[in-house]
């Protein structure tokens, strides 16, 4: 197999329709509870940098409650689109430092089912990068995939993308050594476990 993170991108590039399709359009039930709660802590018309915003569905839900949004993602396709509905976009990887630009500009952080495709050894470097780009007193929020190990799944997309798990005490853990206070980190169940966590900068 070619290096997980290259093989997970060309899959999204070759499917990107397919996700699409395949994704939910609603923001609804615990998710949206999740999100709001993000949001509650974000001044209003604050700015949002969002990594992996794909079709759109999460940058248009914080446009309309009156939020600034730069909407990033590594898939041509992707900022295509969010380019036509007026979004300020951007190409990211998230295993680069974030753009100089980025320093301190943001209130929030967003990534959702982004970092879950992230190995070990970028992982915990992208969460360091996030506290780069946010202001003093900025707010992330951030999901994953619990469980334990890693691997390649043909799950939703049938092609191959990296998957890396994690135990809710592993990502208090690794948050404790960087400059972040958690403000909720909550499981919920659906068609898969999930984490999702709202965090707080420390500058």
């Amino acid at each position: 197999m070619d290096n997980p993170s290259n093989k997970t991108i060309e899959t999204y590039r070759q499917n990107f329709d397919k996700y699409v399709e395949r994704t939910p359009r609603q923001i609804e039930g615990e998710f949206k509870a999740w999100i709001d709660s993000f949001l509650s802590h974000i001044p209003q018309g604050g700015a949002i940098l969002e990594i992996g915003s794909a079709a759109g569905r999460d940058a248009r839900y914080f446009a309309e409650k009156g939020y600034k949004v730069l909407a990033t993602d590594i898939i041509p396709q992707a900022l295509e689109k969010l380019a036509t509905e007026g979004f300020e976009t951007s190409e990211f990887d998230f295993r680069d430092a974030p753009k100089p630009e980025w320093t301190d500009k943001f209130d929030g952080f967003f990534a959702n089912a982004v970092l879950l495709h992230a190995p070990p050894d970028v992982f915990e470097s992208a969460l360091r990068n996030v506290a780069l780009i946010l202001k003093q007193n900025g707010v992330a929020a951030f999901s994953l995939k619990t469980g334990e190990g890693e691997e390649i799944s043909l799950e939703k997309m049938d092609a191959p993308r990296y998957f890396r798990y994690h135990t809710e005490p592993e990502i208090r853990e690794i948050l404790s050594k960087l400059p972040f206070e958690i403000i909720s980190s909550t499981s919920i169940a659906d068609d898969g476990k999930w984490l999702h966590v709202v965090m707080k900068v420390k500058k």
